[in-house]
C-alpha cells in the first residue's frame, strides 16, 4: 500500500519537513507585555518519486505496477499569537500533483492524471517518538480521474478528516481511500 499515502494528514509532519520545527521556534517562548503578531511560512510541498506495488497492494487492479507522483505546491503555516493549545500551528495548503500507474506487464495501459488536492489542519504538537504530528482537527481531499493509454478510465480518490476533542480524544476520524 502507498506508504507516502496512507495517512496523509496524520503524518504532515513528514510532508512539510522540518519547516513546522521551524515555525514552532518562531512563537515567541515567553509572553510579553506588547501584543504578538502571528508568524506565517510558506512550505514548499515539491515532491517527485516513485513506489513499486505488488499485485496484492495495488488498490486499483490485480497487477503489480510502479506509481510515479510529482507535487508541486505547497502549504501557508499560521502560528497564531496564543490559540487554544501553547505552540499550535494552523496549515493551509493546495498541491498540484500528476499520477501515473506504470504496470510491469507491458502489455496492460499505463494509467495517468492530475489532481488538486486541498488540506488544512491545526497542529498541536509533534509526536516525539514518531515524528507524527498531533492534530486538534484535519481535512484533506483529493479526487483523480487516471486514464488509460487503452482509452479505459479509474478513479481514485482519497479524503480524511479529523476532529480530537480538549481531552485528546478522538470524535470524529475517518480516511477513505478508493479507486473504481
Amino acid at each position: 500500500m502507498l506508504t507516502h499515502r496512507t495517512s496523509r494528514v496524520s503524518s504532515l509532519a513528514s510532508a512539510l519537513g522540518v519547516a513546522l520545527i521551524a515555525a514552532v521556534a518562531l512563537t515567541p517562548a515567553t509572553a510579553t507585555a506588547a501584543p504578538q503578531r502571528a508568524e506565517h511560512q510558506f512550505v514548499d510541498a515539491a515532491f517527485d518519486g516513485t513506489e513499486h506495488l505488488a499485485a496484492e497492494d495495488n488498490f486499483c487492479g490485480d497487477w503489480a505496477t510502479t506509481f510515479h507522483e510529482v507535487r508541486t505546491g505547497g502549504y501557508r503555516v499560521h502560528v497564531p499569537p496564543g490559540g487554544q493549545v501553547e505552540g499550535e500551528f494552523h496549515v493551509n495548503g493546495v498541491v498540484d500533483g500528476f499520477v501515473e500507474l506504470i504496470p510491469d506487464d507491458p502489455s496492460l495501459p499505463t494509467y495517468s492524471g492530475t489532481y488538486r488536492e486541498k488540506l488544512n489542519a491545526i497542529i498541536t504538537g509533534v509526536d516525539p517518538e514518531t515524528g507524527d504530528d498531533i492534530l486538534r482537527v484535519g481535512q484533506f481531499r483529493l479526487r483523480l480521474p487516471l486514464k488509460g493509454t487503452d482509452g479505459s478510465a479509474l478513479l481514485l480518490q482519497l479524503s480524511g478528516k479529523w476532529t480530537v476533542n480538549a481531552k485528546g480524544a478522538p470524535v470524529v476520524s475517518r480516511e477513505i481511500f478508493t479507486c473504481s
